[in-house]
């Protein structure tokens, strides 16, 4: 997905300089940039990514700042991956990169038949801190994901369908669960499961 999103950032960045023999040429599959016929600024830069002659990603710009990108996934021609940006602080600006300007900071995708929202991740200092998402595609939440620096660090799941979680996966740092938490009645009151019992050998 991030090298989709370069593809056309790097595009963006490079498109005005396209009169310089000098300038670079992006990699990857073709963009195309839009411009305002007004005004002449660049509007947006579409690509088709899988090579089917349609457009699947479109992301839209205001000059050179990033907004928001559109992705069609599964080729029926509608979006169903929402990406929205926001400016970064002077302090995580990376000048020399096309998408430097700006960071994530959510993302919404529509996972079902329809269009209606499956699953949220939000982002913070352009990392991903937590997810919502209905897995099942019932439209109720049951999963809820919880990160540390874009880890996975807990992991809350509703298995009864009982409109709230009850059950916890808590990760370590290399990725391995290092406990599982149970609240089987949605108070918050989440004490950990206990291992699963040993029946000795039949005899002993």
């Amino acid at each position: 997905m991030r090298d989709r999103i370069r593809v056309l950032l790097t595009a963006a960045a490079v498109v005005p300089a396209l009169a310089c023999h000098s300038a670079p040429k992006p990699s990857g599959p073709p963009a195309t940039p839009i411009y305002n016929q007004t005004t002449g600024q660049l509007e947006q830069v579409v690509s088709d990514t899988d090579g089917d002659g349609k457009v699947d990603t479109r992301a839209f710009m205001e000059g050179r700042r990033l907004k928001h990108i559109e992705i069609d996934r599964n080729a029926d021609g509608r979006p169903d991956r929402w990406e929205y940006y926001v400016d970064a602080p002077p302090e995580r600006v990376r000048p020399d990169a096309a998408d430097g300007r700006t960071e994530i900071d959510r993302v919404e995708e529509a996972n079902g038949l329809d269009e209606r929202i499956t699953r949220r991740e939000f982002y913070e200092r352009g990392e991903l801190s937590r997810v919502e998402d209905d897995s099942d595609l019932d439209g109720h939440l049951d999963r809820w994901e919880q990160y540390d620096h874009g880890v996975l660090a807990r992991l809350d799941m509703d298995l009864k369908k009982a409109g709230f979680a009850d059950r916890r996966l808590i990760f370590g740092k290399d990725g391995s669960i290092d406990r599982i938490e149970v609240d089987p009645t949605g108070t918050g009151a989440w004490k950990e499961e206990p291992p699963p019992s040993r029946t000795a050998p039949h005899g002993q």
